[in-house]
This record gives structure tokens, C-alpha cells and sequence, in this order.
């Protein structure tokens, strides 16, 4: 998670919605965003994203990495991994390759797991 293949610094979050921002309406973007604040919208994210423990997320999320330690209520579609950390809630479904689910977070919709098609 988090891999340094196009030569960014992942160490670094390019964008922060703060414990204090509240916003409404669909975000778009890439590089790594952190997010405390509150959401109301779906987000389409070219790289990952972290869903901070204050965060409180309502809509969907797209994206290829993800850290979910807040609340999120929607359906989450990861290319890679998505990590529910121990005050991680999640209401929705997933779609991911790999899941780790901490003990504390919870988790209640379903979760599809992407395959890699192997070429013949």
C-alpha cells in the first residue's frame, strides 16, 4: 500500500480536508489526500486515500489505496488495498483485491474481491 511506482514522495499528504471542513459535492483528484473532515459526496481518486478517525465520510469512494480509521457510509471500490483500521466503520460494499480488517473496525455490507485475469 502506498507504493512509490510513478516516483512520488507517498510520505507526503498533498491534500488535507481538515477536522474543521465540511464539504458537499464530488472531489476528484490524485496524490495522497487525507481526509478529517466531513464529506457528503463520492470521490474518484487516482491514488490513495486516508479516511482519518474524525473523518465522517457519506458517499462513495473510488480509489486505489485506502486506510479507513473513521466512519464511512457507502461503497468503497479500491484498485489495490484497502485497510480498516480498529476505529474503522465502514456501511456499505466493498470491491477490493486485498482486505485487512483490524480488530475494532467493523464492516457491514459485502465485499467482492477483484481477481487478476491471466492471459492465456
Amino acid at each position: 500500500m502506498f507504493s512509490d511506482k510513478d516516483g512520488k514522495n507517498l510520505d507526503r499528504i498533498e491534500t488535507l480536508i481538515g477536522e474543521l471542513c465540511s464539504i458537499v459535492g464530488n472531489i476528484s483528484g490524485e496524490g495522497l489526500i487525507k481526509i478529517d473532515g466531513s464529506i457528503d459526496g463520492d470521490i474518484k481518486w487516482k491514488d490513495d486515500i486516508i479516511i482519518g478517525e474524525t473523518a465522517l465520510y457519506n458517499g462513495n469512494i473510488s480509489c486505489k489505496n485506502a486506510k479507513v480509521n473513521g466512519r464511512v457510509k457507502g461503497n468503497i471500490t479500491c484498485e489495490d488495498n484497502l485497510i480498516i483500521e480498529p476505529l474503522g466503520n465502514i456501511s456499505g460494499d466493498i470491491t477490493v483485491k486485498h482486505v485487512t480488517i483490524k480488530e475494532g473496525a467493523s464492516l457491514d455490507g459485502r465485499c467482492t474481491m477483484l481477481i487478476n485475469k491471466i492471459q492465456d
